[in-house]
């Protein structure tokens, strides 16, 4: 058998294997819908900034910003780490005030904390969708990721890839919850670290050291060299748009925020706060340089995204390569679960069961069932995903971010903030957002993301401005 496919399994047993541990250490627990999707309030700080990051973290991280750096340079690398305030961010802004919300609530997801904060049903129903919607093309393409990476590096057919991918994923879901998940994604954060820390080291060795390959990278295109990359692709209004999408306006996103809330402690909160600002730096920092450094390196690639995956490949051997591609399918299987985990529990928790009651029994099995039905669903479109899931996946991001940062953030600072205020923001933002995406209309070549919080923040305000006028 190929080495470096038996490598991948040996590091999916070891996923499965963990979630079986932190299953049984959460079996005594009560409560079924708290523990499978929230854990209680157990993350410590280095479990919570590890697993923080490495959900934050996807194929984009590992594949597409390494390509992008291989193809703009050390500028890219530059922009990327724009992302490192992150964990600082989600944790410092949203964290002492949702930590206390979420336990005094018992809320298990965000939109628990919507209900709480709002008791409003036309916003939960509308975020609801939302939520489920960006996940589902959100998981589609992670679930394409996953597979195409296995696909290519282990030299499998492409649907034994995903449903391998699929299958480790689906399991330790199902077997632990959300404790589960939050382990395997600290061990991944971890695996992630090693890697790439393992990778950089050799494309040095390999090149004759930073003074070299940037030398050579400069014989290629002096532009690779330049801050804002070959002719000034990357304007200041492109690294706006950029800071926007990807550091500020991760605040609101849905599974980040959650793992703020199954914090042990405040204690946990300040000190993930440094960890994961750290952790973040070295995961953002290191797979980008690495793509810009490795392009004197490899040249004939069919694809920038392939940068990664081949230098593992070139440069160790066959049971080295294996074990360093663990970096980015962790990377893949460390968002996919999260985004798996939320879109059931919004499902189930916050849409079906509402209003009902329902037997630990049948809790059990409606999550289960709901849990393989969006798995499978994922799947059959994974196998031939059509174009409009690749540019779903794309605009899902800013969607989320649109309809949760403002309603999260004011709803935990503005006492007074009501729901209809917050239910105008949802509607103002998306309704800037979506067809500006779709459209492609781009305004003083700014992405959508950044007029759309804009409008979204004003219809906020001026909808809370407007109700107070009226009492």
């Amino acid at each position: 058998m190929n080495p470096i496919l038996i490598s991948i399994l040996l590091y999916l047993l070891l996923t499965l294997l963990v979630s079986r541990v932190a299953a049984a250490r959460s079996a005594n627990e009560s409560g079924f819908s708290r523990q499978h999707f929230l854990g209680g309030q157990f993350m410590g700080g280095g479990i919570l900034a590890l697993s923080l990051v490495a959900t934050y973290t996807s194929a984009s991280s590992f594949i597409g910003g390494p390509g992008a750096a291989y193809t703009f340079g050390l500028g890219w690398v530059l922009l990327a780490v724009i992302q490192v305030p992150v964990a600082m961010l989600t944790l410092g802004v949203l964290g002492p005030r949702l930590w206390t919300l979420a336990k005094s609530s018992q809320a298990v997801t965000i939109l628990d904390i919507f209900r709480d904060r709002y008791q409003s049903k036309p916003l939960l129903w509308l975020a609801g969708i939302s939520l489920v919607a960006g996940f589902l093309g959100m998981i589609v393409v992670q679930f394409t990721s996953g597979a195409r990476l296995l696909s290519v590096v282990a030299e499998i057919e492409y649907t034994t890839a995903l449903l391998l991918f699929v299958a480790t994923v689906v399991i330790y879901t199902l077997w632990g919850g959300f404790r589960a998940v939050s382990y395997t994604d600290a061990i991944q954060g971890l695996i992630m670290l090693a890697g790439m820390f393992a990778l950089l080291m050799g494309v040095l060795s390999y090149g004759g050291g930073v003074a070299h390959l940037t030398s050579q990278m400069a014989e290629i295109d002096p532009g690779l060299l330049q801050p804002h990359g070959p002719d000034g692709f990357m304007s200041w209004p492109f690294l706006l748009s950029f800071w926007v999408l990807v550091c500020f306006g991760t605040i609101g996103l849905p599974h980040t925020v959650l793992r703020v809330m199954a914090a042990r402690d405040g204690k946990a909160i300040a000190r993930a706060m440094v960890l994961g600002t750290a952790v973040t730096a070295l995961v953002t920092l290191l797979p980008h340089l690495i793509g810009a450094l490795g392009r004197p390196l490899v040249s004939n690639l069919n694809s920038p995204d392939e940068v990664i995956p081949t230098l593992m490949v070139q440069l160790f051997s066959p049971w080295v390569a294996g074990l360093l591609l663990a970096a980015p399918i962790a990377a893949v299987m460390s968002s996919v679960d999260s985004m798996l985990l939320q879109a059931t529990s919004t499902l189930v928790n916050d849409l079906a069961m509402q209003g009902r009651e329902f037997t630990e029994p049948q809790q059990k099995w409606l999550t289960r069932g709901v849990t393989l039905l969006v798995a499978a669903s994922c799947t059959l479109l994974a196998l031939d995903p059509p174009q409009m899931i690749i540019w779903l996946n794309m605009a899902a991001f800013g969607a989320l971010q649109v309809v949760f940062l403002w309603p999260l953030v004011l709803g935990l600072f503005w006492p007074v903030a009501r729901s209809e205020a917050a239910l105008t923001s949802v509607l103002a933002g998306l309704g800037c957002y979506l067809p500006m995406t779709f459209m492609k209309i781009k305004l003083a070549n700014m992405h959508a993301i950044v007029p759309a919080l804009a409008v979204s923040l004003l219809g906020f305000v001026l909808a809370q401005w407007w109700l107070s006028r009226r009492r």
